[in-house]
C-alpha cells in the first residue's frame, strides 16, 4: 500500500464518519474555515441561524447549507471510492471504522 493509497483511505475515513454524524443529528453545527485567508476565524452556523450577504438581504440558512454540504460529502466519498476501488481495506464499512478526529466549535 502506497503513502497516497493511505492518505485516501484517512481523508475517506474522516468523511464517513463526519456525513455520519451529519445524517445521524439534524442539528449538528456546521463549521466552516475560509481557505486561503490569513488569521479568519472558524464560523460556526447553527439550526435556526442564517448566513447574510453583506452586500444585500439574501439569506443563506442552516437547512440548505446543511444540504449541500451533505451532498458534497457524499460526492466526495464516491469520488474517493472510484480511486480507492481494488485497495485492501479502501471501502469500510462505517461499523469498522474507528472514530478519528471529532471537533465540535
Amino acid at each position: 500500500m502506497t503513502d497516497s493509497t493511505t492518505a485516501l483511505r484517512m481523508e475517506r475515513h474522516r468523511l464517513a464518519m463526519h456525513l455520519n454524524l451529519l445524517e445521524k443529528d439534524g442539528t449538528h453545527p456546521l463549521d466552516f474555515h475560509v481557505d486561503g485567508a490569513h488569521a479568519t476565524p472558524n464560523l460556526v452556523l447553527r439550526a435556526g441561524q442564517s448566513l447574510r450577504s453583506a452586500h444585500s438581504d439574501v439569506r443563506l440558512d442552516y437547512e440548505l447549507l446543511r444540504q449541500v454540504f451533505l451532498e458534497a460529502l457524499r460526492t466526495r466519498l464516491v469520488e474517493l471510492d472510484e480511486k480507492l476501488a481494488g485497495t485492501e481495506g479502501g471501502n469500510l464499512p462505517i461499523e469498522k471504522l474507528q472514530y478519528g478526529d471529532q471537533t465540535e466549535a
